[in-house]
């Protein structure tokens, strides 16, 4: 609980800075400048790329592949939390959207086209729900050791490269990503949790004990 305690001040105070223009915000212009002095290709090429495979629409697949090789197993619970975890992030963004209401960089810094509103990056957050719950539900059922730490690197990584793509590519202020990390840590630590404390075993000191009786030695006198 206080991994989920500590994200959710992060994400207040980051939120209340947004909406103030104070603090940390006040990086968001030097960052872009950084980012947009720096395109050229190779790079510009993968930062599309990796934007594209942090969509709405391939996390969505993902997440359904997930589900349905869950519930193709008959793991009902595990299928549930994937879609519930999934689902709610599609959700807090729409929500957080239109609560903040902040608008991109200038339309002159942009190479894709993105019409939403800015605060927190969908991408981001997305991807750092959605990797994350597919890992944390499929990686410990994978046998080679070897495949189980490139997934693990993968999902650490992936979240990174797809936020960082979204400022090169000048549709998202770097405080955007940075909501879109601790907003979807604190979504998935959250999801995570309950459903540990929901379906959690029972202790042993909570389990009835049996009381073995031993029978009474035969009197020999």
């Amino acid at each position: 609980m206080t991994l989920i305690a500590t994200a959710a001040v992060l994400v207040a105070a980051l939120t209340w800075q947004v909406n103030d223009d104070a603090g940390i915000i006040r990086i968001d212009p030097r960052v872009l400048d950084w980012m947009i002095a720096h395109r050229g290709e190779p790079l510009t090429s993968i930062a599309r790329v990796v934007t594209d495979l942090g969509d709405t629409l391939s996390m969505t697949i993902l997440a359904t592949l997930t589900v349905t090789w869950f519930a193709w197993r008959r793991n009902w619970p595990t299928a549930v939390l994937v879609a519930v975890t999934s689902a709610g992030a599609g959700v807090l963004v729409f929500v957080v959207k239109r609560i903040v209401g902040r608008h991109r960089p200038p339309e002159l810094t942009r190479l894709v086209v993105e019409p939403s509103l800015s605060y927190p990056s969908g991408h981001t957050l997305g991807t750092t729900v959605v990797v994350g719950i597919v890992a944390l539900t499929v990686i410990p059922s994978l046998r080679h050791a070897t495949v189980r730490v490139a997934a693990t690197v993968f999902a650490a990584v992936f979240p990174i490269a797809v936020g960082l793509s979204r400022v090169y590519l000048g549709v998202h202020w770097f405080t955007d990503v940075l909501a879109g990390w601790i907003f979807g840590l604190f979504w998935l630590t959250l999801c995570v949790t309950v459903f540990a404390w929901v379906y959690r075993a029972p202790s042993p000191v909570d389990q009835p004990t049996e009381t073995t009786t031993v029978p009474a030695a035969p009197d020999r006198r």
